[in-house]
C-alpha cells in the first residue's frame, strides 16, 4: 500500500511539469490578451465540459469503492461460512466431526496459500482452483451421508447444508469478484476527457501568468489522483489497494486454538 502511495505521488509530480511547460508554450502561440476576449465563451462551454466529467468521474469512484466494498464483505462471509461449518461440525459424531473440520482447515489453507496469490496474479479464469471446489464438495457429501438418529441431529443436518451452501455462494462472488473490473472504453472516455478538461484551461486568458499555471497544475493534480484511485481500486484482490486474506488467517488461527476444535 505504502509503495502505490508513493507511486502515485510520482505520476502526480511527473505530470504536472509537462502540463506547466504546455500551458507556457499555449501562452506563447496565443497571447494572453487575445485569450481574454473569449473568456466568457470559453467559461461557458467548460462549464458544460467540468460538469459532464466531474459526474463521470464521480460515479466511477462511486462504483469502484462499492465494488472493493462488496469484494470485502464477500471474503467475510466466505471466512465466515468456513468458521460455521467447523463449530457446527463440533456438535456431531465422530468420525463426520474430525471430517468436516479437517476439510474446512484445509479449505482455508488453500485459499491462502494458493487461490489467494493467482488472485494477486489476475490468472484469469483460474482463481479457483479445483481442489478449493473439491472440498467444498467433500463437506456437503460428508454431512450428506450422515444419517441423524435424533431431532437435535437432524436440525443439525439442515443447519450444515444450508451453511455449506452460503460458503458456495460466497466462494463464486468472489471469483467473480476477481474478474470484474472497469471495461476498456471506460477507461478510454477517462483519458479522454481529462485530456480535453486539461486541455481547454489553455483557451483562457489571465494577465497573471503565474496564477494561470497553478489553476492548470492544480486542476491536473486533481484528476490525475481521481484516476490513480480509480486505477489501484479496480481490481480488489490485485490492485495497489488489493485485499488481503486476513480473514481466513484468523480463522487458521482459530482453529489451533479454539476448544471447539479437534484439529489442535
Amino acid at each position: 500500500m505504502a509503495i502505490t502511495v508513493v507511486y502515485g505521488v510520482l505520476v502526480v509530480f511527473g505530470v504536472l511539469p509537462s502540463r506547466t511547460r504546455r500551458a507556457g508554450v499555449g501562452k506563447a502561440l496565443v497571447p494572453s490578451q487575445k485569450r481574454q476576449e473569449h473568456n466568457d465563451v470559453a467559461g461557458f462551454l467548460y462549464a458544460v465540459v467540468g460538469i459532464v466529467y466531474a459526474v463521470l468521474l464521480a460515479l466511477l469512484v462511486i462504483a469502484v469503492w462499492e465494488q472493493y466494498q462488496r469484494a470485502n464483505e464477500t471474503v467475510e462471509s466466505e471466512a465466515n461460512g468456513v468458521a460455521e461449518v467447523a463449530w457446527l461440525a463440533h456438535r456431531l459424531p465422530e468420525p463426520e466431526r474430525h471430517v468436516l473440520q479437517e476439510d474446512a482447515r484445509s479449505y482455508a489453507q488453500e485459499v491462502v496459500d494458493v487461490e489467494w496469490p493467482r488472485m494477486e496474479q489476475r490468472i484469469e479464469g483460474e482463481q479457483g482452483t479445483p481442489e478449493g471446489w473439491n472440498l467444498v464438495d467433500d463437506m456437503r457429501g460428508t454431512l450428506q451421508d450422515f444419517e441423524p438418529s435424533t431431532q437435535a441431529e437432524q436440525e443439525l443436518y439442515a443447519e450444515g447444508l444450508d451453511r455449506i451452501q452460503r460458503l458456495g455462494d460466497a466462494r463464486r462472488m468472489r471469483l467473480v469478484a476477481a474478474e470484474e473490473g472497469i471495461p476498456g472504453v471506460l477507461w478510454a472516455v477517462l483519458v479522454f476527457g481529462a485530456v480535453v478538461a486539461v486541455g481547454f484551461t489553455y483557451l483562457f486568458g489571465l494577465r497573471n501568468s503565474w496564477a494561470h499555471r497553478l489553476m492548470v497544475m492544480s486542476l491536473t493534480a486533481v484528476i490525475v489522483l481521481v484516476l490513480f484511485t480509480i486505477g489501484v481500486m479496480e481490481h480488489p484482490f490485485s490492485g495497489g489497494a488489493s485485499l488481503e486474506p486476513e480473514a481466513f488467517e484468523l480463522i487458521l488461527e482459530r482453529f489451533e486454538t479454539s476448544k471447539l476444535s479437534d484439529l489442535s
